[in-house]
């Protein structure tokens, strides 16, 4: 079973971000539930420091450390939620990666992500990065 969150001392961010840029973070905290961030952001550890929510590390450079915690939603779920016939619901998870929403949808027979394909990034991320403006 996967754990529901981990919380690493002294992170190296270098790989989490898409420039390759070596930074580090007091503390990473990974989410692998979205239910479980409310407790996890509650950890003493993170009490009173400024957070940075990370996507994918696209739309990101680091110019230094981060100054506190870095919080990275790894839940990667997509489903159909509801289904209308010329109109679908669909939810997908924070850490999920946006292309792979993007192909998920085609799989499924649904049009109209097909033109944001390939752009890096995940679902949480989407609205900030304004992908595809």
């Amino acid at each position: 079973m996967t754990a529901l969150f981990r919380l690493q001392r002294d992170a190296d961010l270098t790989t989490r971000n898409t420039f390759g840029v070596a930074a580090r973070a007091p503390w990473l905290l990974e989410v692998n539930d979205t239910g479980s961030l409310a407790e996890a952001l509650e950890l003493d550890q993170l009490h009173g420091l400024p957070l940075l929510m990370l996507g994918g590390g696209s739309n990101l450079l680091f110019a230094g450390d981060a100054p506190g915690a870095v919080v990275a939603l790894r839940a990667a779920g997509i489903d159909l939620v509801e289904d209308h016939g010329e109109r679908v619901r669909v939810r997908a998870t924070a850490g999920a990666g946006w292309h792979e929403l993007v192909m998920w949808s085609l799989a499924q027979g649904l049009c109209g992500l097909e033109n944001l394909a390939l752009i890096p990034g995940s679902v949480g991320a989407a609205p900030i990065q304004n992908i595809g403006a």
